[in-house]
């Protein structure tokens, strides 16, 4: 016994449907997993100042390797990626607290 054109139709929109669902679902849950990725780095960062000044250079590392351009960096952000500096000041922290 056949099935119905209408009915193969309405099955056929309603399992896009269903699929069309079920990928919401998965992207929904991945962004959540990555917004919460993304919280637990800014915490860990924000908890050691040296942790974010290495990852800071190797971004700077990665983008100039990756694309094989000059990046220009202000020399605020220079100065401010002075490591021995970060060391000196999360010790001096360390010795005040």
């Amino acid at each position: 016994m056949a099935i119905p054109a209408q009915l193969q139709d309405a099955m056929s929109r309603q399992a896009q449907a269903e699929r069309e669902k079920a990928a919401r679902v998965i992207l929904g849950a991945a962004e959540q997993e990555i917004a919460q990725k993304f919280l637990d780095a800014a915490n860990a960062y924000g908890h050691n100042p040296v942790a974010l000044q290495l990852r800071a250079m190797n971004v700077i590392y990665e983008t100039a390797k990756e694309r094989g351009s000059t990046v220009l960096i202000p020399s605020a952000m220079v100065d401010s990626l002075n490591v021995a500096g970060v060391f000196g000041l999360t010790r001096a922290a360390q010795s005040a607290g």
